[in-house]
């Protein structure tokens, strides 16, 4: 199963992530992070 999380990033409209069921906040920011520096993940 996976899980959505939602990306915040200034100047975009917010747009979901999807990973692992098991993935935690702190791996999503990190994964999210990689992308996009300054996001924040909900």
């Amino acid at each position: 199963m996976k899980k959505s999380w939602y990306v915040t990033v200034q100047g975009y409209p917010q747009f979901p992530m999807i990973l692992q069921e098991d993935a935690a906040h702190a791996t999503a920011l990190a994964i999210a992070r990689l992308v996009w520096p300054t996001c924040t993940v909900e």
